[in-house]
C-alpha cells in the first residue's frame, strides 16, 4: 500500500478494483472533484461513482448501484 494512503483511500482503490474485475468500467470521468459515471455490464446500464466515497457503507451502495451482490465489511477494529 502507498505510504500516507489513508482507509478513505484503500476502500476507494479496493472497490474500483473489485467493479473492474466484474466487467464495469468507468464511461465518463467527474472532473474537478464531481462524480464519474460507470457502466455495469450486469444491468446494463449507468451507475455513480461518487467522489469522496470514505465509508464502507458508501462502497456497498456502489455495489448495489452495479448490481453486485457482494459487500464489504468492516474490519475488526471498527466499532
Amino acid at each position: 500500500m502507498p505510504m500516507g494512503m489513508n482507509s478513505k483511500g484503500r476502500i476507494e482503490m479496493a472497490l474500483r478494483e473489485r467493479l473492474e474485475m466484474a466487467g464495469c468500467h468507468p464511461v465518463r470521468a467527474g472532473g474537478r472533484g464531481a462524480d464519474e459515471a460507470w457502466f455495469t455490464p450486469h444491468l446494463n446500464r449507468e451507475f455513480i461513482f461518487p467522489n469522496g466515497l470514505a465509508t464502507v457503507e458508501d462502497a456497498n451502495a456502489v455495489l448495489h448501484a452495479a448490481g453486485m451482490e457482494q459487500t464489504f465489511k468492516h474490519s475488526r477494529s471498527q466499532p
